[in-house]
């Protein structure tokens, strides 16, 4: 996906209970697509931190502009549905869709990695919103297929009446390529959308008590087996584990119990320095760190900055890095905005700046002083890629069959 073709996790003792609980968000304003500008992350007046200069100009004439240059890797995104709502509440906020996605794009980000549990019906069809978007405009998708409370979905994966079932379901309805926004997107899609991939759980032996045999033998190598004969075209992830010091020796487990034949990209999670030298240095497979990240803003920038180069210094078989995060409710830990709520619509305040900052001067140097085509002239409206009622119908015949 993105660059790759072309060229512990949250420490659960310093912030307790933290990312777990992001990865579940599920997070009802007003409708109101007024939220992203193309001159920064906040409306004028709003108190955010504006950026100006290398943002992208709705303004320019289409045959002037370029869409904005995918250099920035990947993002971590969560499925911010709407604010302060139930779980049983269905809303889908298209301005917080927007305003995330908008951000990914103008940020120079190839790829994006959302959750899409099972155990979660209202998180799951936002997250196609956010899929199609995203892949409408050239950046691929990471379909993270874990629940992150209970194991309705592992469970679904390890049986093999249900698995192919259930597998089906997420081809249908998150893998279909949508139509391009405009020519010469720069996605390795179809018409130069983004692709798509799914990644098979998340941290099994910590979220779910898998031992790496287990996981790789008996839910992952059946999953990529049937993946393959549903839509070949869909790349297939393999678990990473945690990302401190007890994941090294889980990944070499998944090694021996054959994870090299069993997926398209090897999956590694990065959250201390300290973990990089004691991964696998040379697999039989692209590999992808699908988080990395670092507690407390004035660290930001140095770890995507000097540590990024230094993974992939380390580990010649790391193609892609995806950074954890760019929303979540806690301030100032790992997330790069906070989202408030703006009239009838929202801002995106810019909480960590300097790396903020280095995005868009990558994505500014990229350019070269050619106009850059704003995510909402490329998607006026998102809702056009929401959940449609037979999507709704197709998720709910897939979980009655796999839980009954």
């Amino acid at each position: 996906m993105g660059v790759d073709d072309r060229s512990s996790r949250l420490n659960r003792s310093s912030v307790p209970g933290g990312r777990r609980r992001f990865l579940r968000l599920s997070v009802g304003l007003p409708v109101g697509l007024s939220g992203w500008l193309a001159n920064g992350c906040s409306s004028p007046g709003s108190g955010g931190s504006t950026r100006t200069g290398a943002g992208p100009d709705p303004t320019a004439a289409a045959g002037d502009a370029i869409v904005v240059p995918k250099v920035n890797g990947g993002m971590n995104v969560h499925s911010l549905r709407c604010l302060s709502c139930a779980p049983t509440d269905e809303t889908i906020d298209p301005a917080l869709v927007a305003l995330q996605l908008s951000a990914v794009y103008e940020l120079g980000f190839d790829g994006i990695r959302i959750a899409a549990p099972f155990g979660d019906r209202n998180t799951f069809l936002s997250t196609v919103a956010y899929v199609r978007a995203a892949r409408a405009v050239g950046i691929d998708a990471v379909v993270l297929l874990a629940d992150f409370s209970g194991f309705t979905l592992a469970h679904a994966l390890h049986g093999d009446e249900s698995r192919p079932t259930v597998l089906k379901m997420y081809a249908d309805v998150l893998a279909i390529p949508p139509e391009p926004t405009a020519p010469a997107l720069g996605g390795l899609g179809p018409k130069g959308v983004g692709r798509i991939a799914f990644q098979i759980l998340n941290e099994p032996a910590a979220f779910l008590g898998l031992p790496p045999d287990v996981y790789v033998q008996e839910i992952l190598n059946p999953c990529f087996g049937d993946l393959g004969r549903i839509d070949p075209r869909i790349i297939v992830v393999s678990a990473a584990e945690v990302g401190n010091k007890a994941g090294p020796a889980r990944i070499r487990a998944m090694l021996e119990a054959g994870l090299e034949t069993t997926t398209n990209r090897i999956a590694y999670h990065i959250y201390e320095r300290d973990v990089i030298p004691l991964l696998p240095s040379h697999v039989r497979a692209v590999v992808w760190v699908t988080e990395s990240g670092v507690a407390g803003i004035p660290q930001h920038l140095p770890w995507v900055r000097d540590v990024f180069p230094e993974i992939r210094a380390q580990l010649p078989d790391v193609l892609r890095i995806f950074y954890y995060d760019l929303f979540d409710s806690d301030q100032g830990v790992y997330r790069i905005l906070d989202i408030q709520p703006a009239g009838e619509g929202y801002r995106a305040v810019v909480e960590s700046t300097e790396l903020h900052d280095y995005w868009a001067d990558k994505v500014g140097a990229a350019a070269a002083g050619r106009p850059l085509v704003g995510f909402s002239t490329l998607i006026p409206d998102v809702r056009a890629y929401f959940p449609t009622p037979a999507d709704a119908a197709a998720f709910d015949e897939a979980f009655a069959e796999a839980t009954r």
